[in-house]
């Protein structure tokens, strides 16, 4: 797990906190699938092969136990997935690109057509991720947006003056257009969760990119299938 480091933490600490993130989820040290994210809506299915050249991809589906896979984040959203039932699950990195390219409901299609998932029993959970209340964007993403969403308009709001960087800028909200993808995608409204904090508000947790630049680190969300008997995921989200 040499591949997307920072420029902030220096790479020994970035693979001990890794490690510690394991351990704290699995209860001991695991191999982990981690892509070379790129802000494309590929998605590959989990292997062992995978972990010595990962490919370049946001989304990652696994049903092999002791074989999590993670994503990473530093204001993009953090989607993880798990069908309880086929013991199936899938960790996706949707910025504003990927979530344009309806990266998340692919993934839930990749899960229904390789391993049988039912999008209703699917459930799903975005992580910290920066929210409409700080993530300005400016015409051009908007016009990006309009173009692929005929109901756009409800995913934006006007950028408060305190935060307005631009002039016509606008706020995107991020998780409320992943949740509409998903419910578009067959799943079930109750069994999706994309309530939570602002990585961009709440700096002093969180790494973000758009407040600290160069300096932010990544958070690290896994996912994965622990032992073959009764079906249990775990799923967390921590700061790498």
């Amino acid at each position: 797990m040499s591949y997307s480091l920072n420029e902030f933490q220096p790479r020994e600490t970035v693979l001990k906190n890794r490690q510690r993130m394991v351990r704290s989820v699995f209860g001991r040290e695991l191999p982990v699938v981690i892509l070379r994210q790129v802000h494309s809506d590929r998605i590959f299915k989990a292997s062992r092969a995978l972990l010595a050249d990962p490919p370049e991809g946001d989304g990652c589906v696994s049903a092999e136990p002791e074989l999590p896979v993670a994503i990473q984040t530093a204001d993009c959203l953090p989607v993880l997935l798990v069908d309880p039932q086929q013991r199936v699950v899938a960790a996706v990195h949707a910025g504003w690109r990927g979530t344009i390219q309806r990266i998340a409901a692919k993934a839930v299609h990749r899960m229904q057509t390789d391993f049988g998932s039912r999008p209703s029993r699917c459930l799903a959970v975005v992580g910290p991720a920066i929210r409409r209340c700080c993530y300005e964007v400016g015409e051009e993403v908007v016009e990006e947006f309009t173009k692929e969403f005929g109901h756009s308009a409800g995913f934006f709001c006007e950028t408060p003056t305190s935060k307005a960087t631009r002039a016509n800028s606008q706020c995107v909200d991020l998780a409320e257009v992943c949740r509409s993808q998903l419910l578009d995608a067959g799943m079930a409204v109750e069994k999706i969760f994309t309530e939570g904090p602002c990585t961009a508000c709440e700096k002093e947790l969180f790494f973000s990119h758009r407040a600290d630049a160069w300096k932010a680190g990544r958070m690290m969300s896994v996912i994965g299938i622990v032992g073959a008997g009764v079906g249990r995921a775990d799923v967390s989200s921590a700061t790498t």
